[in-house]
């Protein structure tokens, strides 16, 4: 299975947010091979940006490290900016997200804000039910 993991998933595990333990096992299975996880290159300078007021940023900047050995980074194209103007996804960092996820292909956007995604071509999810995919 492939997923984009939406920005929130990759805050709630670095800030440990209520909840996060689902989303650290989605990370988990991705660093197995059980899932192929991609994050976009909008994800990790917003997780620098949003974090930096809740943890260091030598914190900040080791997390992403981490990730960065698990997950593959999509790039943003130019293509992928001009099709979230379009969308019908309010959410213009959420419409963005699914342009990438689109065009890599992707089987799912794992997120914890299900209702910003659906309008999404590229169906959402949430961490338990990637995870119930997982396990199948």
């Amino acid at each position: 299975m492939r997923l984009l993991l939406n920005t929130n998933i990759v805050v709630d595990v670095i800030s440990k947010r209520k909840g996060y333990e689902n989303s650290l096992q989605l990370i988990r299975y991705c660093e197995l091979g059980k899932v192929e996880g991609f994050i976009s290159a909008t994800t990790v300078t917003d997780i620098m940006y949003i974090l930096r007021k809740h943890i260091t940023p030598r914190e900040v900047r080791n997390a992403v490290q981490t990730l960065l050995l698990i997950l593959d980074v999509v790039d943003v194209l130019k293509s992928d900016i001009t099709s979230a103007f379009l969308s019908d996804i309010k959410d213009f960092e959420d419409a963005v997200q699914s342009c990438c996820a689109q065009r890599i292909k992707v089987d799912y956007i794992a997120t914890n804000n299900l209702k910003d995604f659906k309008n999404s071509t590229v169906p959402a999810i949430s961490p338990e039910k990637a995870l119930e995919l997982v396990a199948y």
